[in-house]
């Protein structure tokens, strides 16, 4: 069976209506469908970042490849509905785990009364946010540019149903090309 699928005979009988010179595009555009369909599987989504919240890390207009989130660690780059209108999809920092308690006072995050260290910022934030207890299965998200940034600073901690994509990778424009730190 195996040999007859890649014999002339097989596809000379299948592919009638095309011209002989047309036919060499069915092969990859055969292989261009299975590898479609199996980095779908996977979980492999495209996405374009639609604001400057998390600038200088993105910017608006970067697409972006990611894949759907198993476990989730402070520092990753999350896609996520917005809990306020689940139509709408955003894209921030995880800065809070759940059952930890976040404070956000003078330019700085603390994250059980430990000042967070955070390089890719782009600047320090110029509100405060009480001391807040992150309930269970909730993560606090934070846009690189925090005072650009709607954010869990305003719609408070997001339930993890609604976060439901890593970033990995800018794979557009090509001068941005790299993995996201």
């Amino acid at each position: 069976m195996r040999r007859y699928l890649f014999s002339r005979v097989f596809w000379k009988n299948r592919i009638p209506l095309l011209k002989k010179e047309e036919k060499w595009l069915v092969f990859p555009l055969i292989f261009f469908l299975i590898l479609c369909y199996f980095l779908y599987a996977k979980g492999l989504m495209f996405f374009e970042v639609p604001s400057a919240s998390m600038e200088p890390t993105l910017k608006p207009g970067d697409k972006v490849i990611a894949f759907k989130i198993k476990e989730i660690e402070r520092g990753d780059v999350v896609i996520f509905y917005y809990p306020q209108d689940k139509k709408e999809v955003m894209v921030k920092r995880v800065i809070g785990l759940p059952g930890e308690k976040i404070k956000i006072h003078g330019g700085k995050v603390y994250i059980n009364g430990k000042p967070l260290v955070e390089p890719y910022i782009k600047e320090p934030p110029i509100y405060d946010y009480p001391e807040t207890k992150i309930p269970p299965r909730h993560y606090f998200l934070l846009g690189d540019n925090r005072n650009n940034s709607q954010d869990s600073s305003i719609f408070g901690p997001v339930p993890r149903e609604l976060i439901f994509g890593k970033d990995i990778f800018i794979y557009w424009p090509p001068s941005r090309w790299g993995r996201i730190e």
